[in-house]
Formats: structure tokens, C-alpha cells, sequence
């Protein structure tokens, strides 16, 4: 399967998780490296009554978020949570997480971003970092659902500006520079579930809900890893693979009952 280390053999263990005891209460091997596709199977699987539907709140993390699956958590009324890849970026509490990340030792281009342009949207005006005057290619423009207005230079700037190598795309590019500046997203964007499943996120409750994801589910593929010590299948084929799963989600399961039934 494809994956982002590359092709490799193998397969991927998917497990649903209650939030309460940390029990593994379905669990299933997929022959795919990305989990996109894999919502729908994976609620489909769960033994639950139609009461206990409409009371569970689902969370699951960014490899899940596209169109498709939100739009079948809004078929079946699921009360879903399902952060996309941005969602960290919107939040305030992580305002200062660049700091905390390991510098690199490799040096950064340190390419020129929109905010280095000297733009006035009024006057609808554009000038680079280099100080010369660009024009107006597209006032209203869109990509995707992205809406935005397009400046570009003048062909004669860019081949003997001392900044090109910070402001183009490759240092022998021959046609002239450009930049899109952002003016919002399409009314159909707006209206969409993408764009409705941010709002819910980035919400107080959306936020405290989402927030018992990593606390609920982690800890479960960590005590498998590195307290039961299976850090990988050891079979081939689908079927041998998915009993391999099942039984490590068993093994989990009945340390659970081990350590804490007598209480009940």
C-alpha cells in the first residue's frame, strides 16, 4: 500500500474506542494506506442501538476528513467530530507552537509569502518586495472554492531583479511573477459540510469535545505497542492479518477485564 514512507507491505488496524473504559469495541484491518475511506465500514461494523447512536459523539482525527465521510455523518444524524489538517492553526492555544518545533538543520528557502507584498485592497493596487508596480491580472478570481485577486509583474522586472530567487518558483522560470491574494471562500464553500464541520470544531464545546480524542484512543495503540509488545502484523493476506488485529484488540480487552472488573 502507498503510504507517505513509500510503498510498502502491509496494512492498516483500525479501532473504535469507547471513551469511557478505553474498550476496543470494534476493530478491523484495511488494505490501504490512508484511513479517508474508512468511516463508513468502521461505523457500519459497530453494534449499537439506534438509542446509543443518537447518543455518541464520534471524534476522529485528520485522515478521516474529506467530503464524503462528513457527508455520511450528516446522512445518519451521527454527531461527528473530525478535525482537518488546519484545525491546530485556527486555534489560539497553539498561537506558539512554532517555537517548540525542532529547528532544522537544513536551511529554509526562505521564499517571499503574500505578507511580503505591499497590497491595498481598496485601491486595488500591488506592489513587490523589490518595490515595482505590479497589475492587476483578475479582480475576482476562484480556484476550488477559494476566491481571490491576482497581481502579476511586468515581464521585463523579474529577469534581472536581485529578489527573484525569493520571489519565484524556480530560479530559471521565464514567465513573470505572481501572487493571489485571498478574498474569501464561495457561498457554496460557506454552506458546505467541510466549511460546517470547522465551525463545530473550532467552537468551546466543539474543541472540549474533540479535545478527549487523543486521551481516548492513543493510549490504547500505545498499550498494544509497548505493554503487550506488538508493534506489527507477522502474517500475509487480508483474512490472517484482520484475525491478527482482532486478536491484539482481544488481548487488550481482557487485560482491561483483568485489572479493573472485580469492581463491578
Amino acid at each position: 500500500m502507498k503510504t507517505s514512507h513509500g510503498v510498502v507491505q502491509g496494512y492498516t488496524g483500525v479501532a473504535a474506542v469507547d471513551n469511557k473504559h478505553q474498550v476496543i469495541i470494534h476493530a478491523q484491518a484495511h488494505g490501504q494506506g490512508q484511513e479517508r475511506d474508512l468511516l463508513e465500514p468502521t461505523h457500519q461494523h459497530l453494534k449499537l442501538s439506534k438509542r446509543e447512536i443518537e447518543q455518541t459523539k464520534i471524534t476522529a482525527d485528520s485522515g478521516y476528513h474529506n467530503k464524503k465521510a462528513l457527508e455520511y455523518l450528516q446522512a445518519h444524524r451521527l454527531d461527528g467530530y473530525i478535525a482537518d489538517t488546519g484545525f491546530r492553526s485556527r486555534d489560539p492555544r497553539f498561537n506558539t507552537f512554532e517555537r517548540h518545533k525542532p529547528k532544522s538543520r537544513l536551511k529554509p528557502e526562505n521564499k517571499f509569502t503574500v505578507d511580503d507584498f505591499n497590497v491595498s485592497m481598496k485601491n486595488q493596487t500591488c506592489s513587490c518586495p523589490a518595490g515595482k508596480t505590479m497589475w492587476l491580472k483578475c479582480k475576482d478570481g476562484k480556484i476550488g472554492n477559494q476566491r481571490f485577486m491576482q497581481f502579476r509583474a511586468d515581464e521585463h522586472d523579474c529577469p534581472a531583479c536581485p529578489l527573484k530567487k525569493q520571489c519565484l518558483r524556480t530560479p530559471g522560470q521565464q514567465t513573470p511573477g505572481q501572487v493571489n491574494v485571498k478574498l474569501g471562500i464561495t457561498e457554496a464553500k460557506r454552506t458546505g459540510v467541510i466549511e460546517q464541520m470547522k465551525q463545530k470544531i473550532d467552537s468551546a464545546m466543539g474543541r472540549a469535545i474533540y479535545s478527549q480524542r487523543l486521551g481516548t484512543v492513543e493510549p490504547v495503540f500505545g498499550n498494544i505497542t509497548e505493554n503487550i509488545g506488538i508493534k506489527r502484523f507477522t502474517l500475509r493476506g487480508k483474512r490472517k492479518v484482520n484475525v491478527q488485529w482482532q486478536l491484539m484488540a482481544m488481548i487488550h480487552n481482557i487485560f482491561k477485564i483483568y485489572r479493573y472488573g472485580w469492581q463491578w
